[in-house]
């Protein structure tokens, strides 16, 4: 049986339980104990949020981000490492509900943005069974009150993962990737799981800003050091 088919069904058998340690969580994602280990991000870069010193980080004084700035529900690590790891790797889809409504408590949105999920390649897609920033970006957009675009952004080159590569790389593999439709005029919302370098927000932003969008703003349930 899929792991993603049989985390839908324990989900669907047992009481809710924390998405980082197991134990029972009455409210939220998170059991009281992992909830208050949950580090929220420092202060730091106004424009990708990476936490430092500076209120504008190296990187985006060479070359800022397409995207207006990016927020997070937490620092990546603890508890919210676990939940991210759970929903994305270890067939857990039903976590994306109870962390967007966390997300939505801890982020506030723009007024009048719509939500717009960074897509997931499709042979990954297949692989995992689901596309967990399109759940989470559902989960959010009605916690949150805000339309939800799913379609609104395409991944129209698969791209190898991430993990593993310097800024330059994570930049190069997710060049010309992403393209959109039915933006033109809108304040858009890009919701993924997890920041770090900002290469693949910064590509999904661009094809967001090139079909007509008025601002983007990214909001992920992590941002990495």
């Amino acid at each position: 049986m899929p792991s993603a088919v049989l985390g839908q069904l324990l989900d669907l058998v047992f009481p809710p339980r924390c998405a980082a340690c197991g134990e029972p969580a009455e409210a939220g994602p998170f059991c009281p104990i992992c909830a208050e280990a949950v580090d929220p991000v420092p202060p730091g870069c106004a424009r990708c949020g990476l936490p430092g010193p500076d209120v504008a980080c190296g990187a985006c004084l060479v070359r800022p981000p397409a995207f207006d700035e990016a927020r997070a529900g937490g620092l990546f690590g603890g508890p919210l490492a676990d939940a991210v790891h759970a929903l994305k790797y270890r067939g857990r889809p039903s976590l994306a509900r109870p962390l967007g409504a966390w997300l939505a408590a801890r982020v506030p949105l723009p007024p009048g943005a719509a939500v717009v999920p960074v897509p997931l390649g499709r042979r990954r897609r297949r692989e995992r069974g689901y596309d967990q920033a399109a759940l989470l970006a559902r989960a959010l957009s009605r916690a949150a009150g805000a339309p939800c675009l799913r379609a609104a952004l395409e991944r129209v080159r698969e791209t190898a993962p991430q993990v593993g590569r310097d800024r330059e790389a994570r930049a190069r593999n997710v060049l010309g990737a992403f393209a959109a439709r039915g933006v033109a005029g809108r304040d858009l919302v890009l919701v993924d799981d997890v920041v770090t370098t900002g290469a693949t927000a910064d590509a999904c932003a661009r094809a967001l800003l090139a079909a007509g969008a008025r601002s983007v703003t990214v909001v992920c349930l992590a941002r990495a050091e």
